[in-house]
């Protein structure tokens, strides 16, 4: 039957009270369904009861549990302070302190030098001598062991007869780079091959911009370990120049078949380890010719220089120095041993005012870390003294 609007007003309220109040039902017996699940739940943890009461079991695992939270947490900050002297050396070596306590310093000079000074091993991280010594690599573990040459291949006997006779091998000997290993890729022994590896290191976790350079690289074993190691690197694949005659030079004399490499032949070595890249660069030519040409203002990392001679020293420091940044490292190959190369750092650490003093390797090498920037003077420069008189 037909009604007024304000009937079927009131029946539709009424209709819809009707539908409220059983969503109210299903609801509240649902909460009621999840009251009880939940009641169930804290009895099995010892909360149940009508006091909700913590068992003395549970609130001992609790008060356990908390602990171990804030001893986490302490840990945690504790590991961030840095204690005066770990925070220098931090500063110094660009290592982590929670990582510097796992690591040592390389030990200094030859230990069968019967001159205690002259082999040593820096005990304080804040010691200026100190390098890292970092465990490589598997690949680079091998890739080091192979370029020295492995102790079955022997050594050379004589270095006057091109290494035609092969002598039992000595470990001290290509330990300090004492010898000449018939089929290795380096002359330069363990120890200054670890300082390399080691200066990468460093300057990497320093976070010190720049390319690798080696001027005088013989089959260029060295820098095939650096390939090796900069691939493997967080900072990333470094530019790597390898300066060298690649050629027959004065002064090789007999051993010149030994000693001469052609450039494709150490592109061939590098082919052979897999490390030849876009980024390894080579540079054919007498120092004279080719360092001069640096392109100035190209930052240096690490800066390994093994020429023999005053001149060829000269035409590095002369043209490449200025380029190494604070915190960079410098390698002299043969400075110990060669009495004009010394003379041409000591003469141009004194033209140019240098605080920086050289490390000792091994009885032959030595190593610095730039200090301080400088302009070179070039003005400074002496005459040829020896391999460039003559060209």
């Amino acid at each position: 039957p037909r009604c007024c609007p304000e009937e079927r007003q009131l029946a539709g309220s009424a209709s819809s009270g009707v539908e409220f109040s059983s969503h109210w039902l299903v609801l509240s017996q649902s909460q009621g369904r999840h009251r009880r699940r939940m009641g169930k739940m804290l009895d099995g943890l010892g909360l149940g009861g009508p006091r909700r009461r913590l068992s003395p079991m549970l609130m001992v695992k609790c008060l356990v549990f908390v602990s171990m939270v804030a001893l986490w947490v302490l840990i945690g900050l504790v590991r961030r302070i840095q204690l005066p002297g770990e925070s220098r050396a931090a500063a110094h070596l660009g290592a982590p302190v929670n990582d510097v306590g796992d690591l040592k310093c390389l030990p200094l000079g030859d230990p069968l030098d019967s001159l205690e000074s002259n082999h040593e091993t820096p005990e304080s991280l804040e010691d200026p001598r100190c390098q890292l010594y970092q465990p490589p690599s598997k690949l680079v573990h091998v890739i080091m062991n192979m370029v020295v040459g492995a102790p079955n291949q022997g050594r050379c006997a004589n270095f006057k007869d091109a290494c035609a006779t092969i002598a039992p091998y000595d470990e001290a000997l290509r330990q300090f780079g004492g010898d000449w290993p018939p089929f290795g890729y380096t002359m330069i022994g363990k120890q200054r091959l670890e300082q390399f590896r080691a200066s990468i290191h460093e300057v990497d976790r320093n976070g010190i911009g720049g390319c690798i350079i080696e001027t005088g690289v013989w089959r260029g074993g060295a820098m095939i370990m650096a390939a090796a190691v900069t691939s493997e690197s967080n900072f990333g694949r470094r530019n790597l120049y390898l300066y060298d005659a690649f050629d027959s030079i004065p002064g090789y004399g007999p051993s010149k078949s030994f000693l001469e490499n052609t450039e494709d032949e150490v592109k061939g070595y590098f082919k052979l380890f897999g490390m030849l890249d876009h980024n390894v660069n080579f540079v054919k030519g007498m120092f004279k010719d080719t360092v001069p040409q640096w392109q100035k203002g190209t930052p240096i990392a690490v800066l390994r220089v093994d020429g023999n001679f005053y001149d060829s020293y000269a035409d590095v420091l002369y043209s490449m120095y200025e380029d190494v940044p604070v915190g960079g490292i410098v390698i002299f190959d043969d400075v110990m041993s060669h009495p004009h190369v010394m003379r041409c750092w000591t003469d141009f650490k004194r033209d140019q005012n240098l605080k920086e003093d050289l490390v000792r390797i091994d009885k032959l090498s030595a190593w610095f870390r730039k200090i301080e920037d400088v302009k070179v003077d070039q003005s400074k420069r002496l005459p040829p003294q020896d391999a460039n008189k003559s060209q």
